[in-house]
C-alpha cells in the first residue's frame, strides 16, 4: 500500500527495551520487536504520526545522508507487513460510544478511514434476529452496542422464570410478558439510535419468514422451534431472498456457528448432503434423534452461552463489513466451553447439481430430507 500520511497505529505504543532494541505494541504474541543499532528506525517510527510522507522523507534524508527514498519506503513496507502502520484519518460525525469499535477494527486494517467506514457500514445496516432466547437475547445486547440502523426481532414466547439464569435482557418483573416487547424496551434504553421492529410470531413456514427479509442486510438464526425443521425453513427463505445468514446453536458443552451466503457458499441443505456422503451413519443418527421421546431439560449455562453469542455477533460483523476474514464460511466453527478452545470442522461446498435449494437437484433424490418435517412454503 502507498502511504500519504503514514502513522503508527494509535492502538500501539512505541517503547525501548534497551539502547538498540525497541518494541511496537504491548500484546503478547503480536508485538513487533525491532533491533536498531543506529537508531534510524527508532527515529523514523517516532515521526510516523500522520504528517505527509514528503515531510517524513525530508526529515530522514536530512538527518541521515546515507539513506535513500527506497530505504524509507522499504521501512514503511516492513512496518505495514507487521500490521502496525496505517494511513492516518480522523473520526468525524460518529458518536464517541462507537470509537472503541473503530480502534478495534484498526488492528486488522491499514487505513484508519477503512476502520471508520467499517463502523459506518454497521450504522447503515438492517439485521434480522430470529429468536430471543438464551442466544438471541444476549446477541441483541451485543448488537445494541454496535449500533446498526435497524434490528428486526422475532419471537413468539413470553419471559419465564427459567429464562433468567441465562437471558440477561429480562428481569424478574418481566415474567409473563412478551419477549419482543421487553426486548424492544431494553434495546431502546441501551441505544436510542437503533430502530427496533418487533414481530411476535412463530415461524413455521417459509412464507412466514419471506416478508421479514425485505430490506435486510444479514440474518442471525438462533431460533430452535420447530426443532430441526426450522433450519431448513430459514435456509429456504434466505436462499430465496439471497440474504446471508449466520446460524448458531448450543449443545451441552459445545457451541457451533456456521454461515450461508446464498449462491456463494453451500447452504444448509448442502450440509445435509455433505454429511450423507461422508458419514455412513448420518441417516441412522438423524432418524434415531427424531424418535427420541424422553424430555430433555434445558441445558444452558450463562458463561458458556456468552462465548457462543460473542462468536456469532463477531462473525455477523465480519460478514457484514469484511473488516477481517469470516471464520464460518463453508465451515462449522465450534467452541468447546470446557477449555475455551475453538476449531473449524472440515469444509463443505456447494452442491450445485444436487442441492434442491441452492442448486438444481431434487429433494426426492436424498433420503435425509424425508427425515425432516414437510418443508412448508
Amino acid at each position: 500500500m502507498k502511504f500519504y500520511h503514514p502513522r503508527i497505529k494509535e492502538i500501539y505504543p512505541v517503547y525501548k527495551l534497551h539502547k538498540n532494541l525497541f518494541r511496537i505494541g504491548l500484546q503478547i504474541g503480536i508485538t513487533t520487536e525491532i533491533k536498531d543499532d543506529n537508531n534510524k528506525m527508532w527515529n523514523l517510527v517516532n515521526i510516523l504520526d500522520g504528517r505527509p510522507f514528503q515531510d517524513i522523507l525530508n526529515i530522514m534524508l536530512t538527518k541521515y545522508d546515507d539513506l535513500t527514498e527506497e530505504d524509507i519506503t522499504g521501512a514503511l513496507e516492513l512496518l505495514d507487513n507487521e500490521g502496525v502502520l496505517e494511513e492516518a484519518g480522523e473520526i468525524q460525525d460518529i458518536k464517541e460510544r462507537y470509537h472503541s469499535n473503530i480502534y478495534y477494527f484498526s488492528r486488522y486494517l491499514n487505513s484508519f478511514q477503512d476502520s471508520i467506514a467499517t463502523q459506518k457500514k454497521i450504522h447503515q445496516s438492517t439485521i434480522l434476529l430470529l429468536g430471543l432466547g438464551g442466544g438471541g437475547s444476549n446477541i441483541l445486547t451485543l448488537l445494541a452496542g454496535l449500533g446498526p440502523k435497524k434490528i428486526k426481532i422475532v419471537d413468539f414466547d413470553i419471559v419465564e422464570q427459567s429464562n433468567l439464569g441465562r437471558q440477561f435482557l429480562y428481569k424478574e418483573n418481566d415474567i409473563g410478558l412478551s419477549k419482543v416487547q421487553i426486548a424492544h424496551r431494553e434495546v431502546t434504553k441501551m441505544n436510542s439510535d437503533i430502530e427496533v421492529e418487533t414481530h411476535n410470531i412463530r415461524i413455521t413456514s417459509v412464507s412466514d419468514l419471506i416478508p421479514l427479509l425485505d430490506d435486510v442486510d444479514i440474518t442471525i438464526c438462533v431460533i430452535d422451534e420447530p426443532q430441526y425443521d426450522i433450519q431448513r425453513i430459514v435456509n429456504k427463505a434466505i436462499v430465496t431472498k439471497n440474504i446471508p445468514c449466520i446460524f448458531g446453536a448450543s449443545q451441552v458443552s459445545r457451541g457451533r456457528v456456521y454461515s450461508v451466503i446464498p449462491y456463494q457458499t453451500g447452504c444448509f441443505d448442502c450440509l445435509n448432503i455433505h454429511y450423507t456422503k461422508i458419514d455412513t451413519l448420518f441417516l441412522e443418527q438423524f432418524h434415531g434423534v427424531r424418535t427420541i421421546t424422553k424430555t430433555i431439560p434445558t441445558i444452558a449455562y450463562g458463561p458458556a452461552i456468552f462465548q457462543l453469542t460473542s462468536a456469532i455477533v463477531d462473525e455477523t460483523i465480519r460478514l457484514l463489513t469484511q473488516y477481517t476474514e469470516p471464520i464460518s464460511l463453508n465451515h462449522q466453527y465450534e467452541i468447546n466451553y470446557e477449555n475455551g478452545a475453538s476449531f473449524t470442522h472440515d469444509s463443505w461446498g456447494r452442491y450445485l447439481d444436487e442441492c434442491p435449494t441452492c442448486g438444481t437437484g431434487k429433494e426426492d433424490d436424498w433420503e435425509i430430507f424425508s427425515k425432516y418435517g414437510e418443508l412448508k412454503l
